[in-house]
Order: C-alpha cells, then structure tokens, then sequence
C-alpha cells in the first residue's frame, strides 16, 4: 500500500485552473518556413511531405488541416502548403498555415 495522499481529479484540475501560468507561453518566434504537399489521406488523416526533402514528413488529422488552410478536405490530396515549423520543449510546433498557389496559377500585381 502506498502512502501517498491520493488527490481527486477535481482537485488536480482546481490546482492547474489557479495555477500562474504567466510567462509559461511557447515562443513561436524561431523556426522556419517548410512548403509541404499532400500525398495522402488515410481515413482522418492527411499525409504530407516536405517538398525539398520527402522524407521530412508531417502526418495531422484532414479536418484540423482543413481548418488552418480554411479549405475543404475534399481539396487537400496534391495541394501545397506551408507552415513554420518551430523546435519547442516538448515537441514541435507548426504554426501560421498557408495554402500555396495552385501551379500555373496567376497572381495578381
């Protein structure tokens, strides 16, 4: 038998409600900007690669991805975006998503 006080849910979740989380915000500052493409979409999920390396893979949920591009997942197989990709502890952060232009597409000057 431990003996250790066991704590409740409700007052772990109390404690992170009235914990200062002041300061505790990632930096989004760093990273870089990647150009991705969609080569895939396996039931919820979209699988992207790196356009200058395909090895560099991204794998997210279609609606998720569809949401940040504000576009429909029906229109996300082959299209390209880009993202920064940010190093953060833990993990990695992809942030601010942009839909590349469509191939032979004109832009406007």
């Amino acid at each position: 038998m431990s003996d250790h006080p066991k704590t409740g849910l409700g007052d772990v979740l109390a404690h992170v409600v009235n914990c200062d989380h002041e300061g505790e915000e990632p930096d989004f500052s760093g990273g870089r900007r990647v150009e991705y493409v969609v080569t895939g979409i396996r039931g919820a999920l979209v699988d992207a690669h790196a356009v200058d390396d395909p090895t560099n893979k991204y794998v997210t949920p279609a609606d998720v991805l569809s949401q940040n591009l504000e576009t429909e997942v029906g229109s996300l197989l082959g299209r390209r975006f880009s993202c920064r990709v940010v190093p953060g502890n833990p993990g990695t952060f992809f942030v601010d998503f942009q839909l590349a232009p469509e191939p032979g597409a004109q832009t406007s000057v």
